[in-house]
């Protein structure tokens, strides 16, 4: 009876596991009904570049059954279809897209083979640029231009990090017309014979590369430059020195500076080191652009760096921060980052170019431009 019951419970577990396969075969018949589905090779490596109004899509082909790809945009309510075709050494594939509206744009990217079978999709993203980028970006900005000696020199401000360079154009004294490309990492400029009587400008523009995949340059709007001109030295006459720190025994005092004669030196206190201080007062409110001064010849240990303090009452004081002197025998001006007004100011001297504890200065001045 018991090998009776277990031969009904066999058969009875049979019949049900028959009865399942044939409902799972009824399923997935529509399926394999066709044979098997053939795909094909998905682009590889895809990568969107960037333009004015158009853009490039690259890839690499990596099924070489692959005879035509279709590109879809703007939820597919925009396509293309275009065969296949690469170059032979890279096996790259090259896409260019034209006339295209500034914005980003969002592509599913398919390939098919000469049976129509088509591969797994493939979506990259990417950046058309136009009119509303280009006057967005900003020229680089130019701290002073000054003209001297026949040459205008430029400083330079700090650029955008996209910034890949700058175009300067000008005339020279010989009417002929220079264009220079300033690369970004450049802080001065110098346009050499630069025709300052004739002509006070120059133009220049900003170049830039939006990403590392950009095919083109955008440029900025060409900016008109007028350059400071030469500078204008103030009368000294009435001018008067403070005697706080001077080589006492000696008689050199800082009004030796303001005599117009280079053959007369302050000369500083000999019983200290630095710092030493140099006071002048230019008896009103001027607006001054920069100091000049002349260095003690024959050179011996010129004056190095320099503090520079301003005040319009002779109590208050501003520092304008530290400057470094030439070690030269001729007159040299001493530029502010931007033009100042004050009646008084002082000259702390911190180092000489012979490391010593003091020096000499022959003639120290202002000027604007």
């Amino acid at each position: 009876m018991g090998l009776k019951l277990k031969y009904y419970i066999t058969i009875a577990a049979i019949s049900i596991l028959l009865v399942a396969c044939s409902k799972m075969d009824s399923t997935y018949i529509d399926f394999t009904k066709k044979g098997s589905i053939t795909y094909v090779g998905s682009a590889d490596s895809v990568k969107v570049h960037s333009g004015k109004n158009r853009m490039k899509l690259s890839w690499k082909l990596i099924d070489p059954t692959a005879t035509k790809a279709v590109i879809y945009w703007n939820n597919k309510s925009d396509s293309l279809s275009v065969p296949i075709v690469t170059s032979n050494e890279s096996n790259i594939m090259d896409l260019w897209l034209n006339d295209m509206a500034e914005g980003s744009y969002s592509f599913d990217i398919y390939l098919f083979d000469k049976n129509n079978n088509k591969s797994i999709m493939v979506n990259a993203i990417g950046q058309v640029y136009g009119n509303n980028y280009i006057e967005s970006l900003l020229a680089r900005p130019i701290k002073r231009a000054i003209y001297e000696k026949d040459t205008v020199q430029i400083t330079w401000g700090t650029p955008d990090v996209t910034v890949i360079g700058t175009e300067v154009k000008y005339t020279d004294k010989q009417n002929v017309e220079h264009v220079l490309n300033i690369p970004v990492d450049s802080i001065t400029t110098k346009l050499g014979q630069f025709n300052f009587s004739k002509n006070e400008t120059f133009e220049y523009r900003t170049l830039y590369v939006p990403d590392s995949l950009s095919i083109d340059t955008f440029y900025t709007v060409t900016k008109t430059v007028k350059a400071t001109g030469p500078p204008v030295e103030y009368n000294r006459s009435a001018w008067t020195s403070g005697t706080e720190d001077y080589d006492i025994p000696s008689g050199r005092t800082p009004q030796n500076t303001l005599d117009g004669k280079t053959s007369t030196v302050w000369h500083m206190d000999k019983t200290h080191g630095y710092p030493h201080t140099a006071s002048f007062d230019m008896g009103a409110v001027n607006y001054v652009t920069g100091l000049f001064y002349v260095q003690r010849t024959p050179l011996d240990g010129a004056a190095k760096l320099v503090e520079i303090q301003i005040s319009t009452d002779n109590v208050t004081w501003n520092s304008l921060g530290a400057f470094t002197m030439e070690n030269s025998g001729t007159k040299q001006y001493l530029e502010f980052f931007e033009p100042r007004n004050f009646r008084y100011f002082k000259m702390i001297f911190k180092s000489d170019y012979k490391n010593g504890l003091f020096t000499a200065i022959a003639e120290i001045g202002a000027y604007k431009r």
